[in-house]
């Protein structure tokens, strides 16, 4: 309240103002411009404001002062009509001044009719027109007195009845439609910002008195005082008003279609605001809820679909959003309608006439799906119910479809906001990821529901099913579900981390079982790729289900109820295994979406044949099962009856029913289906509805049949239900019928065409004369029908439609009022729903996005989608969906790989390339894809591939990719030196020096030969011989040289580079750093199984066609096979726990390699013979166990090798052979592996530089870990090394390796005392029965066999230093049977086989002519030979005589000695001369004395030994006979005769 002096002054001042105003005007103005006969009129206007003027300084406290007493003369010139419009101008300019200065502030006396008189006089205001300018400007005034009255702290005390009238004279002074022409458009355009400020207000104070309400009913406190005289009423008034302007303003006369638009927008606008202000407050009102739900929405629909401009569309979509954002939780149903038929069919281009308004509905959508939760509760309160449309499905059809450019040249703004759209949907659903919250994989349908839950009469009711139970089962964890996403691998071992280690397998698909592999592995057999990762799964499997299960006591496991599958009441679990334990009503809401697809398939079956339909739904259990026929009689009655109802109640409430179906269906005159058109109508709710209106809802939701008598049927339902809903609008249910029947016999008069004669209002009147229960209707009654037919038909509204009709929003509208209308927030469970939602999506949202990638040029849109890509990324591998990465790198890749094949092989590509922004940017995109979820990679690692080998075929590749080629940081296969050096160095020189030409020359075999001795055996490259430099570089191809002149040329061509062609360079060179395409081989360790498993894959793929043809070259040169075989060595190493997966694709990669190793490149061979022994040499201690079986087959491929190949590189198998001995000899437990190794040596000890590595091998092997094991396989290829290593006098070109005989001899000879300690060893260790069972019996009577055989063996070399070796070595080894223990037996069976048969030879070789030349110092051999046989007889006779093979033995014996004594006395030997007959006589001697040998001593074929004996010992030895060993006899002397 101003002072008393402020506010009289202010008053004086307004007075002043008018009457000067006054004066102006002709009629009291005081210079002669007036009528002289007017003189002397009285000036009552004049007298009113004189009066005031007096007393207003009498007044002390203008409180108590009635503002009446001074209002009154300015409210009487408003509302004069003789007043000149100045003087109203200047009267509504004082009461501005006034309302301004709180003169009316609460508490002042009558205030509050102070305030209501200013605005009902100002709405009455009247004046007479001057010209056009005053006039508008009057009208100004007018229009701010109403704001300010509204406005000022006195405005509340207005009524309903005066803030209407103030709105609507605020809008009428400035109707576009009704508004003079000469008037301009100022006017019109502040009275409607003025309109909307004072709805602003009223709508903001309103929402207050109701928030205060609803606090004090919430706090149970009396209601509070209101704050205003208007209310809910006055704001119903105020929105009815604007969607009134909505809903008529196409119809109004002589409105333009401009004018239109502008009232349309202005409504749209203004009640954006409202609701905006008042915000969910509205909800508590109801009525004001009902009308925005119903009236406003179909006024809305209408107006849009009849205007599609673009400022009508955006108005729409706005007030759209905020019915979203404030009332969604009430109105999703009308949403859906609104959403899916007009936003959608409009965003889709559907009813409109551009791309602009196109744009705009997109733009709509887009801010829809951009709010926190909306996508979410969309899909749950919509897609997730079985009455709804599955909307968040077609909206994101829809986003990715406009987003998808059809071509290069149409990429324009739809593509751009349909890609916001689904980068915001894409948004929602990366939240629950990026939040790391536990995600639920998407349940399958169940095949068939375990039992029947009442769904639709539920739904009819509006309320939600229980389906709390039915969850438990249909959202259980299934055994065998098949998703190839749930594989992965637990990293569980060593080095690996925890990142793996978190990850938890779920339950596997049917797989063989561990054992099965085991099995399998123990046969020799190598298990391929899915069986290997399947085994391993199992394994896993098992040993996680071992841990719980001795975990879990039975105390703890029966504490709480369990249902049928194992879990707690309430709960259920996902497909990967993770309890559903979210809200009720979302874990209800799953289950009715795993529902709803068999619905859909119910739904189908219907539409084609209804009763089949029916039958179909009963099987599936979708509706009730019919009674057994054991049943009573009532008790079918009764189940019949609940058939009929819920059947109702489905076609009520089933979406997707074909309506004449449902026409046919009701209309059928079979007592069942009347019961089911009893329940269907039932299912309406028609309280308080207006008798056409329910007539239109009944009649939309079917298509009436043809037939009378059924329509007939249908119509009398509805009527009785109408009659049964409103009782005091008929006196009984007939009336009811009539009424409806009439109305559809006068929809067909009027709307026909064919009718002429159209019937009138008294007609209808007349015809329903006493239908009432004799009584008449009430005339307004139907006169309202009447109208409402004649203006609108009855119809069927069609889904397609956009014409959504008002009894669609009724029919919402009354879903809203139950539990199923409330929108079931998802924000607490929102996670569960991700993966379902991110299927839906992922399809054509990446094809959109990579389109766009493909076909656009703008960085902005470009970003945008590659943002988009990772995202989709990002959600996938949360979700363990693997095709979404594949799908994503399948469609990248081909960018920048078309990119590069266009490059000429002249450009510099790297230039080329840092030019490209779109180009860099993809393979930026690409390499995070690769690098964060490469683990989702399959199929797509074989793009990868081709990526990566493309970029460094055009040397793109930087320096830092050498460590994917470092295999697990050993160097990697080095076997030149620009292995070593920049790849794209590299690149360059073996272009250059004809690595790509087929056939390559021996020179080239020649420099890789001689460089891989250098660096196998240890060289330093500086301390290379000479003539090694030189013929390298006599070859006109040395790859040292080669190297320096290659990166010299480089620098040369960079440095004749522009600045800009440097910067281009140099951006490649950073992007490609910045993408570490290397760490997706160097970090493999972390892929899952099948990923890791497809990489390999993709690896040996990507390496070409072996053999190839020279035109293949082009595309696969030699080098890149190289590169793959280096990337496969890598991966190999750095999944060393995983190599039982890997190994069966890459032995299939080796062993073509080595199968035709004579076509292909011999570099490529030698580092494929590398890797294999280095593989061996790393894997097979880490895992000997299961991995070196299949090692060793793989070892086996090397003879594969050709073998002038397998010359050329001997020195490197040598080598690798004995690195890979001396580290994992302890760890190949396989005699088969053993026998490998040794065979390979047998082949490559042929390379005279590889004889000394593979000698050397050998005998570490003998001293360090020779064994039961490898026994035969180690000494035999000892055997065959000391025969190399004797020069071959028959064959010159054998030059044998004398220097290495002795060393041989010794790795030999070695052997024996080996046997007799490891025997020794045994014996001390274990007792007979173990040493039986465990075979080393068996084991040492075949090995000492075994070894007397190679020493004959050797004993007939030519070499005297081999053989007197090897006889020695006999000698030792017949005297260690004795600790070794070899029975008569093995004794007997080494000297018939292997003995005798030598000393056989031995003889022949003495006796022939080239004894001397080839066999020098055979006498030697022959003496040293009978010492040995002499040392059997004397050391083990007992044993041999015993046997009956014994006779046999010793005749051999003697004609050994006798065949040697005959050759001997031919060339008069001394050697042998004095050797026999030392041998015969202690023979004989032991012989003799131990009973042997006697006279009566006979073979088992009746040879008489005694004779035989002497007889060849006369031939051996002479001088011995039996006197010479007895000394005195008879037997002596007939010795002695006989002998003679």
């Amino acid at each position: 309240m101003p002072s008393r002096q402020a506010a009289t002054l202010l008053l004086n001042h307004e007075i002043a103002s008018v009457i000067t105003a006054m004066r102006h005007n002709a009629k009291w103005a005081m210079v002669p411009r007036y009528y002289e006969e007017d003189r002397n009129e009285p000036s009552k206007y004049d007298d009113a404001f004189r009066e005031l003027r007096a007393d207003i300084f009498k007044h002390h406290d203008w409180r108590d002062v009635d503002p009446m007493s001074y209002l009154s003369p300015f409210l009487n010139l408003i509302k004069a009509s003789d007043v000149s419009g100045p003087i109203t101008g200047a009267a509504a300019v004082a009461l501005q001044r006034i309302l301004v200065s709180d003169l009316l502030a609460p508490g002042t006396r009558n205030v509050e009719a102070a305030i209501n008189q200013i605005v009902e006089d100002a709405t009455q205001c009247k004046f007479e027109s001057t010209n056009n300018s005053s006039d508008e400007i009057v009208l100004l005034n007018i229009v701010q007195v109403l704001g300010q009255a509204v406005d000022s702290p006195a405005g509340r005390f207005l009524t309903d009845e005066s803030v209407c009238k103030a709105v609507q004279a605020a809008f009428m002074l400035g109707d576009p439609v009704k508004k003079p022409k000469e008037y301009g458009d100022i006017m019109g355009y502040y009275s409607r910002q003025t309109c909307g400020s004072m709805i602003r207000i009223v709508f903001e104070n309103v929402a207050e008195q109701l928030q205060a309400a609803q606090e004090a009913e919430l706090g149970h406190q009396p209601p509070p005082e209101p704050t205003c005289r208007y209310g809910v009423r006055a704001a119903m008034n105020i929105l009815e008003f604007l969607i009134d302007l909505i809903h008529k303003g196409p119809s109004l006369q002589g409105a333009t279609k401009e004018t239109v638009e502008e009232m349309v927008v202005f409504s749209l606008d203004t009640i954006h605001a409202i609701i905006c202000v008042a915000g969910s407050a509205l909800v508590l009102a109801e009525p004001l809820a009902r009308l925005v739900q119903v009236d406003l929405l179909h006024a809305m629909c209408q107006a849009v679909v009849q205007n599609p401009s673009i400022a009508v569309i955006t108005g729409f979509c706005q007030t759209v959003l905020c019915v979203s954002t404030y009332l969604g939780h009430v109105s999703m149903a009308q949403l859906e309608t609104v959403i899916q038929r007009v936003l959608l069919r409009m965003a889709d281009g559907k009813g409109v006439t551009g791309l602009e308004q196109q744009e705009a509905a997109l733009e709509g959508l887009l801010d829809l799906v951009r709010q926190p939760n909306f996508v979410h509760d969309m899909f749950v309160n919509c897609d997730c119910r079985v009455e709804r449309a599955n909307l968040f499905e077609e909206v994101c059809s829809l986003i990715s479809k406009t987003a998808f450019p059809v071509s290069k040249t149409s990429v324009g703004p739809l593509n751009f906001i349909s890609l916001e759209a689904l980068l915001a949907v894409l948004g929602a659903l990366a939240q629950s990821a990026r939040n790391g919250q536990e995600l639920l994989a998407a349940p399958s349908p169940a095949n068939e529901l375990p039992f029947y839950v009442d769904l639709w009469g539920p739904l009819v009711a509006g309320q939600h099913p229980d389906l709390s139970t039915l969850a438990d089962v249909l959202l259980a964890p299934h055994p065998y579900t098949h998703h190839h996403h749930h594989l992965h691998h637990s990293h569980s071992h060593g080095h690996h981390g925890t990142h793996g280690a978190s990850r938890q397998s779920s339950i596997p698909a049917p797989m063989p079982s561990s054992e099965t592999a085991a099995a399998l592995a123990a046969a020799g057999g190598v298990l391929s790729a899915s069986e290997a990762a399947a085994a391993e799964s199992a394994a896993a499997a098992a040993a996680r289900s071992g841990g719980s299960e001795s975990s879990s006591s039975p105390a703890s496991q029966g504490v709480q109820r369990s249902t049928s599958n194992g879990l707690p009441p309430g709960t259920g679990a996902g497909v990967r295994g993770v309890p559903v334990t979210g809200p009720l009503e979302l874990r209800c809401a799953m289950t009715e979406r795993c529902l709803k697809a068999r619905i859909g398939l119910a739904v189908d079956h219907f539409n084609k044949d209804y009763k089949k339909g029916f039958a179909a739904m009963q099987t599936v259990r979708l509706l009730p099962e019919q009674p057994p026929s054991s049943e009573s009689d009532e008790a079918k009655v009764e189940a019949r009856k609940v058939l009929a109802t819920r059947l109702g109640q489905f076609l009520r409430t089933c979406p997707g029913l074909n309506k004449t179906t449902i026409g046919e269906l009701l209309g059928d005159p079979d007592p069942f289906y009347l019961q089911v058109l009893e329940s269907y109508t039932t299912g309406f709710d028609f309280t308080h509805l207006k008798f056409d209106s329910a007539l239109r809802m009944f009649l939309e939701s079917f298509r009436l049949p043809g037939e009378a008598q059924k329509i007939d049927r249908i119509i009398n339902a509805f009527g009785r239900h109408y009659y049964a809903s409103n009782e005091d609008v008929f006196r009984n249910g007939d009336a009811a019928y009539v009424l409806a029947y009439s109305v559809i016999m006068l929809n067909t008069d009027q709307h026909n065409s064919q009718v002429k004669n159209k019937m009138t209002l008294e007609s209808f009147r007349r015809n329903l004369r006493g239908v009432n229960d004799n009584a008449d209707f009430d005339p307004q009654f139907l006169e309202d029908i009447f109208t409402s037919i004649v203006k609108t038909p009855l119809r069927l509204s069609e889904p397609a439609s956009m014409d959504v009709s008002e009894q669609c929003f009724l029919q919402l509208a009354q879903i809203s009022g139950t539990p199923r209308g409330l929108v079931v927030p998802s924000e607490e469970g929102r996670h569960l729903f991700d993966t379902t939602m991110f299927r839906l999506i992922w399809g054509p949202a990446v094809h959109a996005m990579c389109a766009i990638v493909d076909n656009c040029s703008n960085e902005a849109l470009v970003s945008s989608a590659l943002e988009g890509l990772q995202m989709a990324c990002q959600i996938a591998a949360a979700h363990e969906l693997e095709d979404v990465a594949d799908s994503i790198i399948v469609n990248l890749s081909k960018i920048p790989l078309q990119h590069l094949a266009a490059v000429p092989i002249t450009a510099r590509a790297d230039v080329i390339f840092g030019r490209d922004h779109k180009l860099r940017a993809v393979t930026r995109t690409l390499a995070a894809v690769i690098n964060k979820h490469g683990d989702c990679l399959r199929g797509g690692w074989a793009n990868v591939m081709d990526l990566v080998l493309h970029l460094y075929r055009r040397m793109l590749l930087p320096d830092s990719f050498c460590k994917a080629l470092n295999g697990d940081g050993d160097g990697g296969l080095v076997v030149r030196d620009v292995d070593c050096v920049s790849l794209k160095v590299r690149r360059m020189v073996l272009q250059r020096s004809g690595n790509n030409i087929g056939g390559s020359s021996s020179i080239l075999k020649h420099i890789s030969s001689s460089f891989t001795q250098m660096l196998t055996l240890g060289t330093d490259l500086g301390a290379i011989s000479e003539s090694s430099v030189g013929s390298i570089s006599r070859s006109g191809v040395g790859l040292p040289s080669a190297a320096a002149a290659a990166k010299s040329r480089m620098e040369k061509a960079d440095l004749e580079l522009t600045e800009p062609e440097r910067a281009a360079a140099a951006r490649t060179e950073e992007c490609l750093l910045a993408c570490g395409f290397e760490d997706a081989f160097t970090d493999s360790k972390f892929l899952k199984q099948e990923s890791l498993a497809q990489l390999v894959r993709a690896i040996c793929s990507s390496s070409g066609p072996i053999p190839r043809q020279n035109s293949s070259l082009g595309s696969y040169p030699w080098d890149v096979s190289e590169v793959c075989l280096e990337l496969l060595y890598t991966v190999l190493l750095r999944n060393r726990d995983r190599i039982t997966l890997l190994w069966p694709r890459a032995y299939e990669h080796f062993q073509v390699i080595f199968s035709h190793s004579r076509e292909c490149e011999p570099v490529l061979v030698q580092k494929a013979i590398m890797a294999m022994l280095r593989l061996c040499q790393r894997l097979l201690p880490y895992k000997a166990a299961d991995i070196s079986e299949p090692l060793m087959r793989g070892i086996q491929l090397l003879s594969l090798v050709d073998e002038q190949v397998a010359n050329d590189l001997a020195s490197t198998i040598a080598s690798e052979i004995q690195s890979l001995l001396q580290g994992a000899a302890a760890y190949l437990t396989s005699t088969q592996a053993w026998m490998s190794i040794c065979l390979l040596i047998k082949v490559i000890h042929l390379d005279p530089p590889s004889f000394p590595v593979c000698l050397d091998t050998i005998t570490w092997v003998c001293k360090e870990t020779l064994s039961v094991i490898n026994f035969t396989a180690v000494v035999p290829t000892a055997v065959d090394l000391l025969e190399r290593a004797v020069p071959d006098p028959r064959r010159g070109e054998r030059q044998g390796h004398p220097a290495h005989i002795a060393q041989a001899i010794r790795v030999v000879t070695s052997v024996e005392e080996w046997l007799e300690l490891w025997w020794i060893s045994a014996q001390a260790k274990h007792t007979a029965e173990a040493l039986e069972g465990l075979g080393y019996q068996a084991f040492k009577l075949d090995s000492w066999h075994l070894l007397i055989g190679w020493l004959c063996r050797l004993a007939k070399n030519h070499n005297i230093e081999v053989r007197n070796g090897t006889l020695q070595c006999l000698q030792r080894a017949v005297v260690s049977a004795e600790k070794l223990v070899i029975p008569a037996e093995g004794l007997t069976r080494s000297l018939q086989e292997l003995l005798l048969p030598l000393g056989q030879d031995l003889v022949k070789m003495l006796g022939s002519s080239a004894a001397a030349r080839d066999m020098p110092q055979c006498d030697v051999t022959v003496r040293d030979l009978v010492r040995a046989l002499s040392k059997m007889v004397l050391l083990f006779h007992a044993q041999l005589s015993s046997l009956p093979t014994f006779g046999r033995v010793w005749r051999g014996i003697l004609d050994v000695m006798a065949g040697a004594a005959v050759v001997n006395s031919r060339k008069d030997g001394e050697v042998l001369s004095e050797a026999l007959p030392e041998a015969a006589k202690n023979m004989l001697l032991v012989l003799h004395s131990n009973k042997i040998l006697v006279e009566d001593w006979k073979d088992n074929d009746g040879t008489n030994l005694w004779e035989y004996t002497w007889k060849q010992i006369a031939k051996a030895a002479p001088g011995v006979t039996l006197q010479s060993l007895t000394g005195h006899g008879p037997a002596a002397r007939a010795g002695g005769a006989g002998g003679q």
